[in-house]
């Protein structure tokens, strides 16, 4: 009879993890992500085996006089997520994309590691609170957070004053993270110079940013303009 208990409540430790982590990869599939209901679910269920197994090593090898570390599996699946989460961060066009699905596939490896332990009200909480999280920060931070979103712009420009750019950045109130100089070609027996400039706009509101695009556009000397990451034609600031 002990024995069959024991049995169910390994087993109520699974499932609880199976659910708990399924439901966070639920919310990541609705929102087309990489990583989606399966993977959660797989990483938040091994999780859980992986400390049942801890456990299980640890009782029946206790009494012959060795001595594991409970807690050694779960700090290798801790540590171990790290490589699965990278996989799902992409990197290009000067943005980084997947961050929030590494650090929810990072999160379920820990609920799965509550649960294959026992702790199912650290389990259950943690789950509600990651779910709130994901389900709902968005609207959170659009409505109530001043967001800075940096733009990096990619300059073709016959004229080698960098000086100029930053301070048309300064009248029309953009602020200027950095210029950098990329290098220089001849072209058409004209010498072109590559500038990189990273601006922050500070504001939602993105008009004084794209009328510094359309003045930027407009120097003497610019060839060409283009804002890294976003598919903006170079005829729209001319």
């Amino acid at each position: 009879m002990e024995e069959l208990w024991i049995y169910g409540e390994q087993g109520l430790r699974i499932l609880l993890a199976l659910v708990l982590s399924g439901w966070i990869g639920y919310d990541r599939s609705k929102k087309s992500r990489a990583a989606g209901l399966r993977t959660h679910a797989l990483v938040g269920t091994a999780s859980a085996l992986v400390m049942l197994t801890s456990e299980f090593i640890y009782i029946h090898y206790s009494p012959m006089g060795a001595s594991p570390d409970p807690a050694r599996l779960g700090a290798q699946i801790i540590s171990g997520i790290g490589f699965l989460g990278a996989g799902t961060i992409i990197q290009g066009r000067g943005s980084v994309k997947g961050l929030t699905t590494a650090a929810s596939l990072w999160g379920v490896g820990t609920i799965g590691i509550a649960a294959g332990i026992g702790f199912y009200y650290g389990a259950i909480l943690t789950t509600v609170i990651f779910y709130v999280l994901l389900r709902f920060a968005t609207f959170i931070e659009s409505g109530m957070v001043n967001r800075i979103e940096t733009k990096r712009i990619f300059i073709q420009t016959q004229s080698n004053d960098l000086n100029i750019f930053e301070q048309l950045a300064l009248q029309h109130n953009v602020f200027v993270d950095k210029v950098q100089y990329m290098g220089s070609d001849i072209l058409a027996d004209k010498k072109i110079h590559y500038i990189l400039i990273t601006l922050n706009p500070r504001q939602k509101n993105m008009d004084k940013y794209r009328d510094l695009m359309r003045t930027y556009g407009s120097l003497e000397g610019v060839v060409k303009l283009k804002v890294v990451g976003e598919t903006i034609m170079d005829e729209e600031f001319d």
